[in-house]
């Protein structure tokens, strides 16, 4: 190979090529590492309490809630409604992405509707303090508030639907949010694992 072949500059056809990332992907991903970062910390946390605390759950206290099985599953419809909302946009069927973006956001209220049932079967008996039921709010609490701000961009979303801005091409905002839910979804498995594991 000659010298001027090894310095000869790439065509536009293989310029072209290279994987590209807008600014706003690359924000999102930056959130998602610092929001990692919180629900690690917030799980070494609790291992850390519940290793080293020999009254963690005192007697009495209830058991974790059957309801955090109905939010497993609406997180996990959540999830299923998203993509369903992904697939209609890739096939330019708005009116069917519309009603998908609907299921979505009522699957995503009856998942805080249900944690807060969850939260208020979970209150302590009298004054009673427990880290047992402290550690329980903390993880299901940072993770609700999480779903709450994911509501702003969701809110953006249904804006843009009903005025058809998505189309096949073009798109980003929606595969932005889709992402954001998803990993709130995998977030959340995580987390009931931690509390059903924790709790044996």
């Amino acid at each position: 190979m000659t010298e001027t072949e090894t310095t000869e500059p790439k065509g536009p056809a293989e310029a072209a090529s290279l994987p590209r990332m807008s600014i706003r992907q690359l924000g999102v991903l930056v959130l998602f590492v610092s929001m990692s970062v919180l629900f690690i910390a917030t799980i070494v946390g609790f291992w850390f309490t519940r290793l080293t605390s020999p009254h963690y759950r005192a007697p009495g206290l209830p058991d974790l809630p059957f309801g955090l099985v109905l939010s497993t599953l609406l997180i996990a419809f959540t999830s299923f409604c998203v993509w369903q909302a992904q697939l209609a946009v890739k096939r330019n069927l708005l009116e069917t992405l519309r009603r998908w973006l609907l299921a979505w956001t009522a699957m995503a209220a009856l998942f805080l509707l249900t944690q807060s049932a969850n939260w208020f079967a979970m209150r302590p008996p009298g004054d009673a303090n427990s880290l047992y039921l402290a550690t329980f709010f903390i993880l299901t609490g940072v993770h609700a508030l999480h779903v709450i701000g994911g509501f702003v961009p969701l809110g953006f979303v249904l804006h843009h639907a009903w005025r058809r801005h998505y189309t096949s091409s073009s798109h980003e905002g929606l595969s932005l949010c889709a992402q954001y839910w998803h990993f709130l979804g995998g977030v959340w498995l995580v987390l009931v694992s931690m509390l059903y594991l924790g709790n044996q």
